[in-house]
C-alpha cells in the first residue's frame, strides 16, 4: 500500500522535481507512518523518510520499504546534498519563517504545491473505506446507547463523557473532535462546547459526534427532543430531515457537487427555512476529520466513485432552537452508502 500510494504521487513529479512533505497527515497517507515528527522526501523515482531519535524503530517497522534517515534538521537531512532542483513544498503547512529559511539557506528553486495531495487523498481505496466504515459503527452504536438513558437533569457535559466514553469501550481508538452536545437555546449555536446546562423538557438534544479507528473518522449528528415536540420543532425537524433526504436522494457518482446542494437549498426554501441554514453542507471523511471535497468549494466539480463525505443541513432559530442531521456517506455508481445509518424519526426521549 505505501509503494503504490508514493507511486501515484510520483507520476505527477516531473524529473528532476523533488517534493517536500510535512504535512503530518499526508505523510501518514503516503507512508503509513504515524509518528508526531516527520518529512518525506518524494522524486519521480524514490523517496526517503526523515524523523527523530524517538521513531527510528518505529519507522523501520511501519515503513520497512522507505530508508530514513535520523536527525531533527529536516531540511538539512533531506535537502542540503541535493543539486540545485526545483523542490515543491506544502505551502498551505508551512509558516512564511520557515519557507525564508529554506530559501535563504538552500540553493535550491521552492515552489508552493497546495493541495496535491490532499486531492489523492478524495477517492478512497478499500481498506480506508473499512477503517472508516467501523469508525462509523462504532459511533452509532455508541450514540443509540447513551440516547436511551438521557434523562431531565443531565448536564451536556455529562452526556458527552459518557458518550465519548461509550465509543471508547466500544473500540475507538479516540473520538474524531470535540464532541457537541447541545441543548436548548443552545442546539441554535452549529458548533456549540458541552456545558453544565441541565437537560429541560421540551429541550431540543442535537448530538455532533464520531469515534476514530487507526486515524480514520467518523462523522454524524442527530437531533431529538426531551418530552413532546411542539409544532415548531416537529416543523423544523420535518424540514430539515426532508432537506437531507432530498441531498442524498440526489448524490451519486458523477453527479456535480453544485447538484446536491441546490436539492438542499431548493428543499429548505420549500419548506421557509433556507435562511436559517448558515454553514457548508458537508465534507470529505477520511484521516482528518474535515478534507476535500468540501461542498462550496468544488461545485463544478464531479463527485468520484469511493468519496466518502458527509451531508448535514442545519436550520438554527437563534435563542430558541436548531436542528442539524448528518449522515457520513460512502459514494458509488448507484448512489451511495450510509454509513451512520440511525434513523430520522424526531426521537422523544
Amino acid at each position: 500500500m505505501t509503494l503504490e500510494r508514493i507511486n501515484r504521487l510520483q507520476l505527477q513529479i516531473k524529473p528532476g522535481q523533488y517534493f517536500y512533505v510535512t504535512d503530518l497527515i499526508n505523510i501518514r497517507y503516503l507512508t503509513e507512518f504515524t509518528g508526531s515528527n516527520a518529512a518525506l522526501l518524494v522524486s519521480d523515482s524514490n523517496a526517503i523518510l526523515a524523523t527523530d531519535s524517538r521513531y527510528e524503530i518505529q519507522a523501520a517497522t511501519q515503513v520497512p520499504e522507505l530508508p530514513a534517515v535520523i536527525g531533527r534538521n529536516f531540511p538539512e537531512l533531506l535537502l542540503s546534498k541535493l543539486q540545485k532542483s526545483e523542490v515543491l513544498v506544502e505551502g498551505a503547512n508551512l509558516s512564511i519563517d520557515v519557507y525564508q529559511k529554506l530559501v535563504s539557506s538552500l540553493q535550491h528553486q521552492f515552489s508552493s504545491s497546495v493541495g496535491v495531495i490532499e486531492a489523492l487523498r478524495v477517492v478512497k481505496d478499500d481498506s480506508e473505506i473499512e477503517l472508516i466504515m467501523q469508525a462509523c459503527e462504532i459511533s452509532t452504536k455508541a450514540y443509540q446507547d447513551v440516547i436511551e438513558s438521557v434523562r431531565v437533569g443531565q448536564t451536556e457535559k455529562f452526556i458527552r463523557n459518557a458518550l465519548e466514553h461509550r465509543m471508547r469501550e466500544y473500540g475507538a481508538d479516540d473520538i474524531a473532535f470535540a464532541s457537541i452536545v447541545a441543548s436548548g437555546p443552545n442546539s441554535a449555536i452549529p458548533h456549540h462546547e458541552p456545558t453544565d446546562r441541565e437537560l429541560q423538557s421540551g429541550d431540543f438534544l442535537k448530538i455532533d459526534f464520531g469515534a476514530k479507528v487507526d486515524g480514520y473518522h467518523a462523522d454524524c449528528t442527530r437531533t431529538a427532543v426531551v418530552g413532546k415536540p411542539s409544532d415548531w420543532q416537529a416543523e423544523l425537524h420535518s424540514a430539515v430531515t426532508s432537506a437531507q433526504e432530498a441531498g442524498r436522494n440526489t448524490i451519486q457518482s458523477g453527479i456535480q457537487f453544485t447538484e446536491v446542494e441546490k436539492a438542499v437549498n431548493q428543499s429548505l426554501t420549500d419548506s421557509g427555512y433556507r435562511e436559517y441554514f448558515t454553514h457548508g453542507l458537508g465534507h470529505g471523511v477520511g484521516l482528518a476529520i474535515h478534507e476535500d471535497p468540501f461542498f462550496g468549494r468544488v461545485e463544478a466539480a464531479k463527485i468520484a466513485p469511493n468519496t466518502v463525505m458527509t451531508i448535514e443541513p442545519g436550520a438554527y432559530l437563534k435563542d430558541k432552537g436548531g436542528v442539524r442531521v448528518e449522515d457520513t456517506i460512502v459514494v458509488n455508481s448507484e448512489g451511495y452508502v450510509n454509513l451512520t445509518n440511525l434513523p430520522y424519526e424526531l426521537l422523544e426521549l
